[in-house]
């Protein structure tokens, strides 16, 4: 089993928001409704497709214990199944990922030892891959989640269209 963080994996863990709360905060108190309105509406228009549904957002969470559950889940071989529970709890479900009983329920549900994955938590075993993936990440200038890197190609953000994607994958087979 993998015991730490590589900057190789897929998935880095990155914290948009460390200075939010532990109990989190609305949302906006960072942006204005209208700006949270109009991206939750092109995330709908961009997921539908794929069904991928986005619920309402007023709460941002403070996800830290969330991406050191998701890493505790790398180490045990179900990074995969929980990470993708912690993405539709928060973004289709309006879940508070930051709340540890969230967090141990989505652990059982998927494969995981809630009581493993707590003692985990509480003793910030996972701490340091988290704040190394965000350290990493900031050096290459991330400032949204998901941003996705393609060779020499300036980084893609968010949630947009597969044309972008395909744009981009055929200027690099060219």
């Amino acid at each position: 089993m993998k015991e730490e963080f590589d900057i190789d994996d897929v998935w880095v863990p990155h914290e948009i928001h460390p200075e939010t709360p532990a109990e989190g905060r609305p949302i906006t108190e960072l942006f204005s409704q209208w700006d949270v309105d109009h991206v939750l509406t092109v995330c709908r228009q961009r997921g539908d497709p794929y069904g991928i549904r986005f619920g309402e957002r007023p709460w941002l969470s403070n996800s830290r214990l969330a991406l050191e559950a998701a890493e505790f889940a790398r180490v045990k071989g179900c990074y995969q199944p929980l990470h993708n529970a912690l993405f539709k709890a928060y973004f289709s479900d309006g879940e508070d990922i930051g709340d540890m009983a969230t967090l141990l329920k989505l652990a059982s549900n998927n494969g995981l030892s809630a009581n493993e994955l707590e003692t985990a938590l509480d003793e910030g075993r996972y701490s340091i891959q988290v704040t190394k993936g965000s350290e990493e990440a900031k050096k290459l200038g991330v400032t949204a989640v998901p941003s996705f890197f393609i060779e020499d190609l300036p980084v893609i953000t968010g949630a947009v269209h597969e044309d972008t994607f395909r744009k981009a994958l055929h200027s690099v087979a060219k």
